[in-house]
């Protein structure tokens, strides 16, 4: 009974045990005076002297009497000792009571703390979506970076910065924050608060490592992915290309193409696409706000100079290294090599496992390529340069005695400036190897295409010093071949004159004309005085030359005449395409007045020696001979007669 009782009730037990006690023990007195006044009752009177109605009383037996007071003695006697037992019971119940009280004490205690827990643990069972988000931030944003998704991991890595600081200065302060509730009524404890301050700041810490990461990839895709450079499938497979096709892709394409070389596709279209990336990657770079608009300029040409160098190395087939290295810059600023095969391995590359040198075809075609990729790549840096940092100003040259362009002003003028220098010195050592006049009229083309497309924004720094050597190259390649023939025809000719006067006539005079030489109809003997002037004198006997072929000397020399008119021809088609009507024309007459000058030095040079070994070979006007002359065979003076005919 007692144990399924509140607490409240265990209190008033006592007194309710007492009141009751008391109650039963009135009861049993009253119950004893009534069965002890029976006797009393029969004479009529108590002992107390009081009178008892007959009439009231019931007259029991007696052995009822006895019974009744034996039972109530003995129930009086229980009750007592019941009482006692009651009365030690209680007081144990009490002591226990005050244990109890004070157990329950300590348990409302904990079970407050439980209860926090529990309502903390049901706030974040509630809210564990959004913490499960929380913690996958990071996770989220490497998404995005692996994804390409720049604007939304600059957009992510904003919030999670703006909103963790705010959250740790709030926490700071002893604002109930956590999970976006507000309970005034508990204090959160210091440990939860570092607790919830090194969460915020963690998943802070990962969110930056992984925008730094992106940083980094930005400006590597600033260097190597978007750089303009041929396959290197295709390095080999590129062959030189004529006039015609260099004119077709002019004007509207080198202004923003990368190398024409590279694989199909409009490079019009390409070189958009890759202005569409540049613009997108200087975009997100720029409202990072780690770099300045300087800062930013830099690092842009910085990357276009590395895509150079590896465009260079790729055209060169070597293997590219020092781009591995972050601060590759400084150290190959300066270096001698720019990326390009020096003349002493260019044969190794060009010919590997041939014993002989690169043929002039070869380097050309080489030259053609490495040409057109720093043109083609220096004119879309300018334009995406203009494109990316409008507000830097326009490049021109400085006029006037000791200006240097380019220094001082802005810095894509600098790199341009730079990079032209480094490419000139470069290129023009290779230059010597090309001696064909198809090579050189097509490079002639190529770097005055791409010089009127560079000279709108200043920067052919190069293409003057390099169309220069051009021509100096391209009057060598005309003339080379025809003084390389007079030289050799005017050696034989002073060897015959010398070995006629010592030997009397009796050498190989087919070195003249051979035995099988057709009749020219020449008279046996010469009337006519040779004149001062060796072309009047071989005018005397000029006739139409048939089977010119049968004299080889004369027949190298006029080879060597064809292919100097044929370079001449295709260098004046070259100027001609590749300059404007009012400049074509000028450069033109020089280069035919040059060569024509050396032709008709050439032409006399040759002539002098023929008339020369003539007259030592044929008798004077008044029929007398020089002693050597006396002996000069029959065959010898037809030889000379119709080698003469024959020049």
């Amino acid at each position: 009974y007692l144990t399924g009782l509140p607490l409240s009730s265990l209190k008033m037990e006592p007194a309710l045990l007492q009141s009751d006690l008391q109650r039963i023990s009135n009861e049993l007195t009253m119950l004893l005076l009534n069965e002890t006044a029976k006797p009393v009752r029969e004479s009529g009177e108590f002992h107390s002297g009081l009178r008892i109605d007959r009439a009231f009383v019931k007259e029991p037996s007696a052995k009822s009497t006895k019974h009744v007071f034996n039972v109530v003695h003995e129930t009086n006697k229980l009750s007592t000792a019941s009482a006692g037992k009651l009365s030690e019971n209680l007081t144990k119940v009490q002591e226990s009571l005050a244990r109890l009280e004070t157990a329950c004490g300590r348990f409302a205690a904990t079970a407050s703390d439980l209860d926090q827990r529990a309502k903390v643990v049901q706030r974040v069972l509630d809210k564990q979506d959004l913490i499960t988000r929380i913690v996958e931030l990071p996770r989220v944003m490497q998404m995005c970076v692996a994804g390409g998704y720049y604007e939304e991991a600059v957009e992510l890595a904003e919030h999670v910065r703006i909103t963790g600081d705010r959250l740790i200065r709030d926490i700071s302060d002893g604002v109930q924050t956590l999970l976006g509730s507000r309970d005034d009524s508990h204090a959160m404890s210091a440990a939860a608060r570092s607790q919830l301050v090194g969460f915020v700041s963690a998943i802070q810490k990962q969110v930056h490592a992984e925008f730094e990461a992106m940083v980094l990839a930005l400006c590597r895709e600033l260097g190597y992915a978007r750089s303009a450079t041929v396959a290197p499938a295709q390095r080999g497979s590129a062959g030189q290309r004529s006039s015609t096709d260099i004119r077709q892709n002019s004007e509207l394409s080198l202004e923003s193409k990368a190398s024409p070389l590279a694989d199909g596709g409009s490079s019009y279209e390409k070189s958009m696409k890759r202005l569409s990336q540049m613009s997108k990657i200087v975009a997100i770079l720029r409202n990072v706000g780690i770099f300045s608009e300087t800062e930013l300029c830099l690092l842009y040409l910085r990357s276009r100079w590395q895509a150079w160098l590896l465009t260079a190395e790729s055209l060169s087939g070597h293997a590219s290294s020092f781009l591995d290295n972050a601060d590759s810059l400084s150290t190959r600023i300066g270096s001698p090599s720019l990326g390009i095969a020096a003349p002493h391995s260019l044969s190794s590359h060009l010919r590997r496992g041939s014993d002989r040198g690169p043929s002039s075809s070869e380097v050309a075609a080489y030259l053609t390529n490495y040409i057109d990729s720093f043109f083609s790549w220096l004119a879309e840096v300018d334009l995406q340069y203009r494109a990316l940092f409008s507000s830097k100003s326009a490049i021109h040259k400085p006029s006037g005695a000791g200006a240097r362009p380019g220094l001082g002003g802005d810095p894509f003028a600098d790199l341009a400036l730079f990079s032209s220098q480094r490419f000139q010195s470069s290129v023009l050592p290779l230059l010597d190897l090309v001696t064909e006049a198809s090579g050189i009229s097509s490079l002639q083309v190529l770097v005055a295409t791409h010089s009127r497309v560079l000279s709108r924004s200043g920067i052919d720094f190069a293409a003057p010093a390099l169309a220069q050597s051009l021509r100096e190259r391209g009057f060598a390649s005309v003339v080379r071949g025809v003084e390389e023939s007079t030289a050799l025809a005017c050696q034989k000719l002073a060897d015959l004159a010398r070995d006629y006067e010592r030997l009397g006539g009796e050498q190989a005079w087919d070195q003249l004309a051979t035995s099988t030489r057709p009749s020219l109809g020449l008279p046996d003997t010469f009337s006519v005085q040779p004149s001062a002037e060796p072309v009047e004198f071989l005018d005397c006997y000029r006739v139409s030359p048939v089977g010119l072929l049968q004299y080889p000397m004369w027949a190298q020399l006029l080879h060597s005449f064809r292919e100097c008119l044929h370079a001449l021809r295709i260098l004046v088609l070259a100027s001609d395409s590749a300059n404007p009507a009012s400049d074509s024309a000028n450069e033109g007459l020089v280069l035919l007045s040059m060569v024509s000058v050396v032709l008709e030095s050439e032409l006399i040079r040759t002539a002098t020696a023929l008339a020369s070994l003539c007259q030592r070979m044929f008798p004077d006007s008044d029929g007398s001979q020089s002693p050597p002359a006396a002996i000069a065979s029959e065959r010898a003076q037809q030889a000379a007669r119709d080698s003469c005919v024959a020049f």
